[in-house]
């Protein structure tokens, strides 16, 4: 299509523009906000009516608009935090472009009150402005959002999905600034309510429960990062739970939420995702936070340094998660912070690897009893602590994945020859990832040889795998290897190899195998789970057998 070139009409820009900034009501909460704590605000209040489009109103006790540049902060590209081309590249502030009241004003009606003066603006025209009361900061109130662009109405969401986008903005600020006590209320009904006193764990209780607060990892004395990580018990179906942050901003970073959950690789279910909030200190001239009209993407200078030293600090606080503390729970940690789950008689526990209190006294923990299988694969064990359920398979894939990354870092291999070789059909790409590997692979108890371009021949396999279950394991292994070319491919493949040498889910064990798996996984670190992220084991205590069956002793 082509015809005379026009210069848009000033309203029709604008209202374009605004759409790379306001998406959403939950876009003018976090634009609001921002310019709130750019202020220095420490108290900031926000009321929502109407999901956001009746009306969002924002005030807060910082700094304030000078009565007589009030006007001026609602023309487009007006701002206080940079002047020259230079200041780009070392911002320091939320907002810089000048943007965002002049966005918000284009598609609603705004009044906003600060320095003694008021000024109502709609759909981008100034209709009001006189004297107002004297107040600290600025209250800004945005009425009928895209009233003047109702084909934008129709993109929005129901009512429901909207409230609980402005909550997970004023959620994520409320995280990452613990010193600035926030206060959301929707429709009159308090929402989120933050102390500001500065304690990260008690503003993570205020916007996730108290219960999540408790379950808390603690970065201490990391570089770049600081924050906290939930305990491996600790999980969600989604990756909502996981507040990324750079200097106080939070951002959208794919790289970055992949460090993380490499960190709890072996520590959590496939599928589930911990909880964190990390805030990422940086030389503001070290990272471009100018990509994305919203701002929620940053481009780090070295990507590199930021990944490494976010999985460190992530591990740091991982290796001093507890082994062992169990805490009855009323709901199950499938959705924390959220509808909590069915009611439980019985609790997800992990069982101590090295010693726990029992009355008081230290209790080696070598000392489960087993008293016999359970239903297809479960064994059940007698400690210190109550009694404990043990999945068979998934503690014995514990144990074997152990002892096989122990033979990678040691180099020394455990592997038995097959009395007859055995062809396996794979693709190229596996037969270049076993070839990339194939010292780890030895090592593993793992060896082949190359059998035409589409075939190896597997001459010997880890000494506690079954030689049936070769075929199988050899093709999902050098998946896992091909999949999985960066770092942790061949800790994978290890996963992978476990599995299929373990003991299966039904098989029948005697009483020595049984107390011979206990005793291995009691010794075995990370042993909360399999490699897969399964727990392996569940206890109930013997206060909650005797609370139940109402019992003094």
């Amino acid at each position: 299509m082509s015809g005379t070139i026009l210069l848009l009409s000033p309203e029709v820009a604008d209202a374009i523009a605004a759409g790379e900034v306001i998406e959403r009501p939950a876009s003018v909460v976090k634009e609001l906000v921002e310019n709130a704590l750019d202020s220095g605000a420490r108290r900031i209040s926000i009321d929502v009516r109407g999901a956001g489009k009746t009306s969002i109103r924002v005030s807060d006790d910082g700094s304030g608009i000078p009565a007589d540049e009030l006007t001026m902060a609602f023309v487009r590209h007006s701002t206080s935090k940079l002047a020259a081309l230079a200041d780009l590249a070392a911002i320091q502030s939320f907002g810089f472009r000048g943007e965002a009241l002049a966005s918000i004003a284009a598609v609603a009606d705004v009044e906003c009150a600060s320095g003694g003066a008021t000024v109502r603006i709609r759909s981008g025209e100034l209709i009001e402005q006189g004297s107002g009361p004297l107040l600290p900061g600025v209250a800004i109130e945005v009425r009928d959002l895209f009233a003047n662009v109702p084909a934008r109405l129709k993109f929005l969401k129901s009512d429901a999905t909207e409230v609980a986008a402005i909550k997970e903005v004023v959620g994520a600020f409320a995280l990452l600034h613990p010193h600035v006590r926030f206060h959301l209320t929707i429709d009159s009904r308090a929402a989120v309510s933050s102390s500001g006193d500065g304690d990260r764990r008690r503003a993570i209780g205020a916007v996730f429960g108290a219960a999540v607060a408790g379950e808390m990892l603690e970065i201490v004395g990391m570089p770049l990062v600081m924050g906290m990580v939930s305990q491996p018990r600790l999980s969600r179906g989604s990756r909502d739970g996981m507040v990324l942050a750079v200097n106080g901003r939070p951002i959208n970073a794919r790289s970055l939420v992949y460090a993380l959950e490499e960190c709890y690789q072996g520590r959590l279910e496939r599928g589930r995702h911990p909880l964190a909030v990390l805030d990422i200190g940086i030389d503001p001239e070290l990272v471009d936070v100018n990509v994305h009209p919203a701002k929620k993407e940053v481009r780090f200078r070295d990507e590199g340094t930021v990944f490494a030293a976010l999985q460190r600090a992530a591990r740091s606080a991982l290796d001093g998660s507890e082994p062992f503390r169990y805490r009855p729970t009323e709901s199950t940690a499938e959705e924390v912070g959220g509808t909590s789950g069915p009611q439980l008689t019985l609790h997800q526990a992990t069982v101590s690897i090295a010693a726990q209190e029992v009355n008081g006294h230290a209790v080696s923990s070598g000392v489960l009893r087993p008293i016999g299988q359970a239903g297809p694969g479960y064994l059940v064990a007698e400690g210190p602590a109550g009694l404990v359920l043990v999945d068979q398979h998934a503690a014995h894939e514990r144990v074997l994945y152990n002892r096989l990354l122990e033979r990678l870092r040691t180099g020394r291999g455990g592997s038995q020859p097959l009395l007859i070789p055995q062809a396996v059909d794979v693709d190229p790409a596996l037969i270049a990832a076993a070839a990339d590997h194939r010292a780890d692979l030895a090592n593993l108890g793992l060896e082949y040889e190359e059998f035409g371009p589409r075939s190896l021949r597997i001459t010997a396999v880890p000494l506690e795998m079954p030689a049936g279950r070769a075929t199988a394991a050899i093709q999902e292994t050098l998946a896992a290897l091909a999949e999985n070319r960066g770092d942790g491919a061949i800790e994978k493949a290890a996963a992978a190899l476990a599995c299929h040498s373990a003991v299966r889910f039904g098989d029948v064990l005697d009483v020595a195998e049984q107390r011979r798996l206990l005793a291995d996984l009691e010794v075995a670190e990370e042993s909360v789970t399999c490699p897969h992220g399964r727990p392996t084991r569940l206890l109930v205590e013997w206060q909650e057998l005797t609370r139940h069956f109402r019992r003094n002793y």
